[in-house]
């Protein structure tokens, strides 16, 4: 293993040989990372905006002789205003887009146009119900619910299936002590210094 002045890694030896190389840009931010792999040159290149966000980044397979380029793949990121990450567009695929409000929490994910999943929360932010399978919304195939104690600890999780429900007990220490579903119950004991 090889550092620079930064004490950041640049190469990796095997016997000698050149193994892995690690290369930064002038803010120290990475910017590719390549080994040799079965004769070939294969790295990943990425890209930041000027906040050191990583904005794209760009896989490459070429031919260690010629340079000549055998395959390459790139991924795409942004960002909202908030600067929280809210879209991947791989090549020659879709966008995912991650839908948020506030200061960040997740609202659903979409793929290109479609949605994938749709989250409801309360007022505290906890997800209440989360809606997924053939197209989330009220179109949704599935449907999961989840209700909470006073004390804010998961209290039930029931899907519009019969396959997953659970209720979940909890003592008045707030130990969990029973998970019940409709095949089978847990029940959970704890020492007196709370170990399970």
């Amino acid at each position: 293993w090889h550092y620079d002045a930064s004490d950041r890694i640049t190469h990796r030896t095997v016997n000698g040989d050149p193994a892995e190389q690690w290369q930064y840009d002038g803010h120290g931010w990475l910017t590719d990372i390549s080994h040799l792999s079965e004769g070939h040159r294969v790295a990943v290149h990425y890209g930041y905006d000027d906040k050191g966000r990583l904005t794209g980044e760009c896989q490459t397979v070429e031919n260690p002789d010629t340079g000549e380029l055998l395959w390459q793949h790139e991924t795409k990121h942004a960002y909202n205003e908030q600067g929280l990450a809210n879209r991947v567009t791989p090549d020659s695929l879709p966008p995912v887009e991650w839908l948020t409000y506030g200061s960040g929490y997740l609202a659903g994910m979409k793929l290109g146009g479609t949605p994938l999943v749709e989250y409801t929360r309360d007022r505290l932010h906890r997800e209440t119900v989360r809606s997924f399978g053939s197209m989330a919304g009220s179109n949704a195939a599935y449907e999961l619910t989840s209700t909470y104690t006073p004390a804010g600890q998961l209290q039930s999780q029931h899907l519009n299936s019969l396959v997953y429900d659970r209720d979940y007990g909890w003592s008045d220490n707030g130990d969990l002590v029973r998970i019940s579903g409709p095949r089978q119950t847990r029940e959970y004991g704890y020492s007196a210094t709370g170990r399970l």
